[in-house]
């Protein structure tokens, strides 16, 4: 089965000779739309914390991180855009360190805020000599 999107119509393709469906969403109750629309929000936005573990991230996946994948393609959505993915040359972060990451989630900061406690104790340790 293959599925595309045209306006309000969803068409369903199926292998051989079976008739194609055409779903008219301009057809659906206002409540059963609006209520779609949560739903396919909810998945989207649920599927962005969907972090695969791998070399990049230490093996690691945090809640923190989670958060931050969902609070960014939010943002992207609530920015006005009628971009439906992410461009990562434009709009995504930068990748984070996950150690930093979590002393981040620990400590109640932002990630700078750690990073930059991080910095202030290694210049510490440096003028002790450690």
């Amino acid at each position: 089965m293959k599925k595309s999107v045209s306006g309000h119509l969803i068409t369903f393709t199926f292998e051989g000779d079976l008739t194609p469906i055409v779903f008219d969403a301009s057809n659906v109750n206002t409540s059963i739309r609006e209520h779609a629309i949560m739903h396919g929000f909810m998945a989207r936005l649920g599927d962005a914390a969907a972090i695969p573990k791998s070399e990049t991230n230490g093996f690691t996946v945090t809640e923190a991180m989670r958060r931050e994948a969902v609070l960014e393609l939010a943002e992207h959505y609530q920015s006005g855009t009628d971009a439906w993915n992410l461009r990562a040359s434009t709009t995504k972060a930068p990748k984070q360190n996950p150690a930093i990451l979590a002393l981040a989630t620990a400590l109640g900061k932002t990630y700078a805020e750690a990073e930059a406690h991080i910095a202030n104790l290694t210049c510490e340790a440096i003028a002790k000599g450690e």
